[in-house]
């Protein structure tokens, strides 16, 4: 009797062992994928001024140029050095750089207020064409144009400039239509703003001429691209 209690009993664990499941694995966990790099040379800011950054705004390199389209030395330092800029230091995100324009003159008035024209993430867009191409639309104007761009009227004068120059013919490829150009070059409040600028960046910091630039919040000695550009790759040398 005790033989066949024990019997059973073994059969039963048996039975119950047999049908045990194991513990169940756990399943591994999807991976995300990483988020894409930022592009920050597509990355445009506003700042509270009305002007324009590109790139990381919180980067540890801030330059900052102050620049006059009827300026030579400006188109120079954006046919030299714009590209790399762009590549070396705005597009990892070590660098920010921000354009300031600068009034030397009434036509600095109208052309400012051309490229600050149109949607921000294409200022820089603009700003490239206006320096890079300077051969195709600064010229001296005639007598007869002078008188023009001296007129007391401000939108008469802007629009006379930016006529005898062919710049509605040029800003239409960027995106910029006649009738949105008149209304951005109509913006006296706008030219006002650009103006106090200037003279701020005259009174408080000295300058006198373009290019000039500031670099983490200090004039530069340089205002050429290779005069800047072993100050910038000291600095990169630091964060790399």
């Amino acid at each position: 009797m005790e033989r066949r209690l024990a019997l059973l009993v073994l059969a039963t664990g048996a039975l119950a062992l047999g049908g045990a499941r194991p513990p169940a694995r756990p399943q591994p966990q999807p991976q995300r994928a990483a988020p894409p790099p930022v592009q920050w040379d597509k990355q445009v800011t506003v700042t509270p001024e009305g002007n324009h950054i590109l790139g990381n705004p919180n980067a540890p390199i801030r330059l900052v140029e102050y620049v006059s389209y009827s300026c030579p030395h400006c188109g120079i330092f954006e046919m030299q050095g714009g590209a790399e800029l762009v590549r070396d230091f705005i597009r990892p995100g070590t660098a920010s750089f921000e354009v300031r324009p600068f009034l030397r003159n009434e036509l600095d008035k109208a052309v400012s207020l051309l490229a600050t024209c149109g949607a921000p993430k294409r200022f820089f867009e603009r700003n490239a064409a206006l320096l890079g191409h300077q051969h195709l639309w600064l010229r001296n104007p005639t007598l007869a144009q002078a008188r023009r761009w001296d007129d007391p009227d401000h939108l008469t004068r802007m629009h006379a400039m930016a006529d005898d120059l062919a710049l509605y013919r040029f800003m239409e490829p960027l995106g910029l239509s006649p009738r949105q150009l008149d209304a951005c070059l109509a913006d006296e409040d706008r030219a006002e703003r650009l103006q106090r600028q200037t003279d701020e960046a005259m009174e408080r910091l000295g300058v006198t001429g373009t290019p000039a630039f500031l670099l983490n919040g200090a004039q530069t000695p340089e205002n050429t691209w290779p005069g800047l550009r072993p100050r910038l790759q000291a600095l990169l040398g630091g964060f790399t």
